[in-house]
C-alpha cells in the first residue's frame, strides 16, 4: 500500500504482534496497524478493513485511547470522506488522510519544525549507549528499531533519533530492507568504530555525590577507578565508586539509605550518569574510558590503555 502526503509517499510497516498488547481484539479486527514515517516524524497509522466511515467523536475517543497504548500520534486513513465529516474530525482535533486528497496532519507541522537544527557534533545519550551496547555486548549489524527496543531500556521514537544521530557523524549505515523496515550498520572492524567515533564520544558522568555509606544490602554497578581495578592490575581507591543513572539514583533516594551526603569527599562516590549502565556488576570498559580519560595520573593512562587493547 502507498499513501503519498504532500506528493511524497510515507514509510510504512505493519505493526508487529508485540506492539500491539493492550488493544481490544475488536479494534485489531477492524483496522490494519501501520507504523508511518513523514519527514522523520513517527505516527501509527490506521486503515479500516471494511469501507466505512466513524462517527468523529468515536475516532477522537480511538484515537486517544490508542496514543495512550502505543505512544504515538494516530492518524485515520479514509477512503472518501464527505465535506461535513471531514470538517467534524478537524474541529475535534482527529488526525487524518483522504486518500492523496487531504490531509489533517497539525502535529506534523509542529514537529517538523522543531526538527529544523544544526548538524549533531556529538552522540546523544542514547545513540551513545546503542554504539556501546554494539561494541560491547552484542553485535547489533542488521537491527531494526523494533529490535532495539525489545532489549534496550528506551523507546522506539528515542531509539529512531539516534539511529539518525549516528547516521549524521557517519557512524553508521541505515538502509531499508524489503519490508521497508530501517536497520543499522556499523562498518567497519569494532576497533575501527570505536576509533571514528571516539571524537564523538563524551564522558557520561553527570553529578558526583559522596556519602559515609549506604544503608542496603542490595549490590550496585562498580565504575571509576573501581571498575577499573577489577579489569587491570591497577589498585583501587579507599573510595569506592558507583554508577547509576539518575531515575535509579532518585528512585533510591525515596528509601533514605544514602548516609551524610556531600559534594566533596566520601567513603562512597555514587556517579550519576546519562544512561543506565550496560552491565550489571562492572560498569562496561569503553564507559570507564571516557569518565578517566582526562585523569593525568600515569598510572591510570597506562591501565586505560591496557583495559582498551584486551577488547580488540
Amino acid at each position: 500500500m502507498e499513501v503519498k502526503v504532500a506528493g511524497k509517499a510515507l514509510v510504512l510497516s505493519p505493526m508487529k504482534k508485540e506492539e500491539l498488547k493492550g488493544i481490544p481484539i475488536d479494534t485489531k479486527l477492524r483496522f490494519q496497524f501501520y507504523r508511518a514515517i513523514f519527514n522523520e516524524n513517527f505516527f501509527c497509522l490506521l486503515e479500516t478493513k471494511k469501507e466505512e466511515n466513524h462517527a468523529s467523536v468515536d475516532c477522537l475517543r480511538l484515537a486517544e485511547r490508542l496514543k495512550n497504548i502505543l505512544n504515538l500520534p494516530v492518524v485515520f486513513l479514509f477512503r472518501n470522506l464527505q465535506f461535513v465529516e471531514r470538517n467534524r474530525l478537524i474541529d475535534r482535533g482527529v488526525y487524518f488522510i483522504v486518500s492523496d486528497k487531504f490531509a489533517f496532519l497539525p502535529f506534523l507541522i509542529i514537529n517538523y519544525k522543531e526538527t529544523v537544527r544544526k548538524k549533531a557534533e556529538e552522540l546523544s545519550s542514547v545513540a551513545q549507549y546503542i554504539l556501546l551496547y554494539h561494541l560491547q555486548i552484542d553485535d547489533m549489524n542488521g537491527w531494526s528499531m523494533a529490535d532495539m527496543g525489545e532489549e534496550l531500556p528506551y523507546t522506539y521514537v528515542t531509539i529512531s533519533r539516534a539511529f539518525k544521530n549516528l547516521e549524521e557523524l557517519h557512524l553508521c549505515k541505515i538502509e531499508l530492507d524489503e519490508n521497508r523496515v530501517k536497520r543499522i550498520y556499523f562498518e567497519g572492524t569494532k576497533k575501527e568504530v570505536w576509533e571514528r567515533s571516539l571524537p564523538y564520544l563524551k564522558d557520561p558522568v553527570k553529578k558526583k555525590l559522596y556519602f559515609d555509606d549506604i544503608a542496603t544490602d542490595s549490590t550496585f554497578t562498580e565504575g571509576g577507578i573501581t571498575a577499573l581495578a577489577h579489569y587491570t592490575s591497577l589498585n583501587p581507591d579507599e573510595t569506592k565508586t558507583y554508577v547509576m543513572d539518575a531515575k535509579g539514583y532518585k528512585d533510591l533516594q525515596h528509601n533514605s539509605i544514602f548516609v551524610n551526603q556531600n559534594d566533596i569527599e566520601g567513603n562512597i562516590c555514587i556517579e550519576i550518569w546519562n544512561y543506565p549502565p550496560l552491565c550489571q556488576d562492572y560498569a562496561d570498559p569503553l564507559s570507564i574510558y571516557l569518565t578517566l580519560r582526562d585523569d593525568r595520573d600515569p598510572r591510570t593512562e597506562k591501565e586505560l590503555e591496557i583495559m582498551i587493547n584486551k577488547l580488540w
